[in-house]
């Protein structure tokens, strides 16, 4: 382990992996034998979690509609986090100081304790990342600290390059249709234009939408590598590949966009004391 300017440098044979705690916990570089696995963090990136290479979302994903909900006779009014979005989007952790509890040359685990402002409730979260000779593992957990039952949804918000070369391959049966605003407004079976199985190029079509009933598995294609991506405890993929540029996200998540404003039982619901884990793994492979 070496610390960079703040940040943690972890090492394993042909991994690298690039940590910066205290820039909302986010991953600045993953790279495997001098090639980068993840898109590597923009110079802007200290004061841009999406200009990072990975970054979690918690204790909610994606945008919230007017940042409003309601739960537990709680009526929730989130502020915006970003100036480019009039939504709140991916939650808390994302924009917080997360300080290291654990970390070795090769492993790291962060904490971030937050709520208990608008919103209501209090929370502690952990990030476990374990570098490998050929994979990188991130665990995620949230646990509610409060006095009452606390909505709760998870993610990770990946970045991959080359978008151009890549191809994916995931089973994706169903997906949120969205409006002008990203907000989602229908659960629908996924088009056929819009299917990756069996594999196409990421690029086939523009996308910034949430897949249900997702497996958990994923595979990257490029020439000469694969990324064979497994997420435990994920039903939402959300894929974000924007027309014209060469980078993609593949998002594992807990629950679609919109979950706490829709009154259902899609986010997760934790008892006083309780917690929720996600465990996200990226395996590479050379061909």
């Amino acid at each position: 382990m070496m610390v960079d300017e703040g940040s943690l440098v972890l090492r394993h044979r042909d991994a690298r992996l690039v940590v910066a705690p205290q820039r909302g916990g986010t991953i600045h570089e993953f790279k495997w034998r001098g090639e980068d696995i993840l898109r590597p963090a923009s110079p802007g990136a200290p004061d841009d979690p999406f200009g990072t290479a990975c970054f979690p979302m918690v204790p909610f994903v994606n945008r919230i509609a007017q940042g409003r909900f309601s739960f537990g006779g709680h009526i929730v009014r989130l502020r915006r986090n970003w100036s480019e979005d009039p939504h709140p989007i991916h939650g808390q952790g994302w924009r917080a100081i997360w300080r290291v509890t654990a970390a070795s040359e090769t492993s790291a685990t962060l904490r971030f304790e937050g709520g208990g402002d608008e919103w209501p409730w209090r929370y502690a979260c952990e990030q476990r990342l374990r570098l490998f000779p050929d994979a990188l593992s991130i665990e995620l957990s949230i646990e509610n600290l409060s006095a009452a039952p606390m909505p709760a949804m998870l993610g990770l918000h990946p970045y991959f390059p080359r978008a151009g070369q890549a191809q994916l391959r995931a089973r994706l049966p169903r997906v949120w249709l969205t409006d002008a605003a990203a907000l989602p407004v229908e659960e629908t079976p996924t088009p056929p234009a819009w299917l990756f199985e069996p594999p196409r190029s990421v690029q086939a079509v523009p996308l910034d939408h949430c897949f249900c009933g997702w497996s958990g598995h994923a595979s990257l294609d490029w020439p000469g590598r694969t990324v064979h991506v497994r997420a435990l405890h994920c039903r939402y993929l959300h894929v974000y590949a924007p027309a014209g540029r060469d980078f993609f996200c593949i998002e594992p998540q807990t629950g679609a966009p919109g979950s706490l404003g829709r009154d259902t039982a899609e986010a997760s619901v934790l008892a006083p004391g309780s917690q929720m884990t996600i465990e996200v793994h990226l395996q590479v492979t050379a061909h």
